[in-house]
């Protein structure tokens, strides 16, 4: 039986993002444009109370005067993605998945200011992630290091836990750039 050797993990969770520069300090009201796989009006029954009620009341109410927070639904249509309305000035902050937030980060220079952590019988669960592993018969292969110039197999391109969370951390963290320093890339 062959078995394996786990060589890399990570793990996120959807996350709020906002852009590295200043927001309007003048504003009273902060749009937080959010979106999850499930259908809008679920988005709003679930996290309105996060992200309305509990902001408000908590962070709104340190600040002079008051300032409140308002969760609208964003898309990936053509007109009402969470970019789009935050270049408008519609959105001040995204709520977003994994998936989105490696794009956002890359593209449009946002990063990551709070991330929503879930506990179940006070164990956190409801995580993404990702593995790398080699065949413990490998002896190739024994650290993440090890990777480069090899063939290595991913998840689809756009899975989160199984490819761009993976890739963004092999890049920021190990300075390893699977689209050119593997001998063959293969997607599954």
């Amino acid at each position: 039986m062959n078995r394996a050797r786990l060589i890399f993990c990570t793990t996120a969770f959807l996350s709020i993002v906002a852009p590295l520069w200043s927001q309007d300090l003048e504003k009273s009201r902060y749009v937080i444009g959010g979106y999850i796989t499930e259908p809008p009006q679920t988005l709003i029954k679930k996290f309105s109370p996060l992200f309305e009620t509990y902001l408000t009341e908590t962070v709104g109410r340190s600040y002079s005067p008051n300032i409140s927070f308002e969760l609208i639904p964003v898309d990936y249509t053509a007109t009402t993605t969470s970019e789009i309305l935050f270049n408008a000035g519609l959105v001040d902050f995204i709520y977003t998945h994994p998936t989105k937030l490696v794009c956002l980060e890359a593209s449009s220079g946002f990063a990551t200011i709070a991330t929503q952590r879930s506990e179940i019988l006070g164990k956190e669960a409801g995580g993404y992630g990702g593995t790398i592993f080699a065949l413990e018969s490998n002896p190739n292969v024994q650290s993440v290091y090890d990777i480069r110039n090899k063939r290595v197999g991913v998840a689809h391109f756009l899975a989160s836990g199984g490819f761009s969370l993976p890739y963004k951390m092999l890049k920021d963290v190990y300075n390893i750039d699977i689209f050119t320093e593997t001998r063959q890339l293969i997607f599954y």
